[in-house]
């Protein structure tokens, strides 16, 4: 039977608190010398695989396997995704499967279950420097959270904020070899441990995309893993890191599933139509469309109809464009919902001009999962004679408009806070900052694809009064 004390019971110092509120945290602060403790996991993994080798590698395989299933639900399915699975995936699996185990998996020893770091910290356990034996200790009680990388600064370390708690403060991690590889604005599940001076990673991390990550979080927060951390019993703690887990590995295991697209200016679902016309009258087409105050452009390029929202920007209600052979010309909407609306306009103003002849849809979400990887737009769409200082300054002057009114904005990021009404916080200051950065990062990899000089975003900055960093 093990001496350990579990996280719910009363700590035994007679505070009356549960001892993961009590000294189960003071010992975790007071963690040894940042690298003190490295060694540990090594150590620990080592002990396990001589005295309980069968009992260590069945536990670890059954996990990875019972997870693996939970993700596509079929045996068949999860032994073609192992034989399928590389040599570099399947080291990362083994990996954080491995750190799970340590932190708060179970084996079987003599038949019982038995906690993991229950054998490692008992008195028949290996031999640990002290530090060592802090960090498992401490390992032990860290959950395994989801978190948004604000800011990171190559070769030394990440601000990370929590993803679901945004009243959590920001915590900022010594990590050298994480910090080469995230970039600001991606999610990541990771425990954080205290060190002296500061946090580090405990080892194992589990990088999502965008997609990916925000559905997780979706995810988290309908299993009520927003509460407190403090607050959350180990049965919570315990879905909650499994639901990362889980999420994680299903980015290689399964397709993503694209999210519904929504046109910002109608909120109807997106859903490219096009009204396909034969062109009778060229010229009376044209003229017509000319003498439309909304219409601009002209029959060599085609023509937009355009209108202003209520947000002061300029959107297109529909795009006209002479088709191949110059006998048809096509009418292109966003949503189903213009197109009825815009063809009744056409046919009015084109009168005898046109015949229509047919109605295209096409769905977005399918053509984007359709399309193979070399299908996909090159790496940059413009035309190789284009002024990058022209492309420049227009791009910068459609920003500025478009983040007019960003300051005052509510932004789903922020807990649909405002940017202003977020930086109340320091939390939410981080997280406003970490969007500023990652429009930075972004609009750099785009104006390098571009040829052409970036947009500066120190207006953002300035429009809330703060310092850039």
């Amino acid at each position: 039977m093990s001496n350990k004390i579990g996280r719910n019971e009363p700590c035994p110092c007679g505070s009356g608190k549960k001892y993961k509120n009590c000294h189960a945290r003071i010992a975790a602060q007071e963690a040894a010398a940042a690298h003190a403790h490295e060694g540990a996991i090594g150590r620990a993994v080592s002990w396990l695989a001589q005295f309980h080798r069968k009992a260590f590698t069945v536990a670890v395989e059954t996990e990875i396997g019972e997870t693996m299933f939970e993700v596509l639900g079929d045996n068949e399915a999860v032994a073609d995704a192992l034989q399928r699975m590389d040599a570099e995936l399947w080291e990362q699996v083994q990996l954080n499967f491995t750190e799970w185990l340590l932190a708060e998996g179970d084996i079987q020893v003599k038949g019982d279950s038995t906690r993991v770091s229950d054998l490692l910290l008992g008195d028949s356990g290996p031999l640990l420097e002290v530090a060592q034996r802090a960090w498992l200790e401490q390992l032990a009680q860290r959950p395994l959270r989801l978190y948004d990388v604000t800011e990171v600064v190559p070769d030394q370390g990440l601000t990370l904020c929590d993803a679901l708690r945004h009243d959590e403060p920001p915590v900022v991690v010594s990590e050298r070899a994480g910090s080469r590889a995230a970039r600001v604005g991606m999610q990541i599940g990771a425990r954080l441990m205290a060190v002296a001076g500061g946090h580090q990673l405990s080892g194992a991390i589990y990088p999502f995309s965008t997609g990916a990550g925000r559905a997780l979080q979706a995810a988290l927060r309908e299993r009520g893993q927003d509460e407190p951390v403090q607050d959350a019993d180990d049965d919570s703690v315990l879905r909650g890191g499994m639901v990362i887990m889980e999420h994680w590995l299903a980015q290689y295991l399964k397709p993503q599933t694209l999210p519904e697209l929504i046109d910002s200016s109608t909120g109807e679902a997106l859903h490219f139509t096009t009204d396909h016309y034969e062109v009778r009258d060229w010229d009376a087409l044209a003229a017509a469309l000319a003498a439309q105050g909304d219409v601009q452009g002209g029959r060599e390029r085609g023509w937009s109809r355009l209108v202003e929202g209520d947000d002061g920007l300029t959107r297109s209600l529909a795009v006209i464009t002479p088709e191949a052979g110059d006998q048809r010309v096509g009418v292109m909407y966003r949503t189903v919902g213009l197109a009825e609306r815009g063809r009744a306009w056409f046919d009015a103003l084109a009168g005898n001009s046109v015949e229509f002849k047919l109605r295209e849809l096409s769905d977005p979400k399918g053509m984007l999962a359709k399309m193979a990887p070399r299908d996909r737009p090159p790496a940059s769409a413009l035309p190789e004679d284009i002024d990058p200082a022209t492309l420049s300054e227009a791009l910068s002057q459609f920003v500025r408009k478009s983040y007019a009114r960003w300051a005052d904005e509510p932004i789903p990021a922020l807990g649909d806070q405002t940017p202003r009404q977020a930086m109340a916080t320091e939390a939410g200051l981080e997280r406003v900052k970490g969007l500023l950065r990652s429009y930075a990062d972004g609009e750099a990899d785009a104006a390098e694809r571009d040829r052409r000089a970036p947009i500066d975003y120190q207006f953002l900055w300035d429009s809330l009064g703060l310092q850039r960093v």
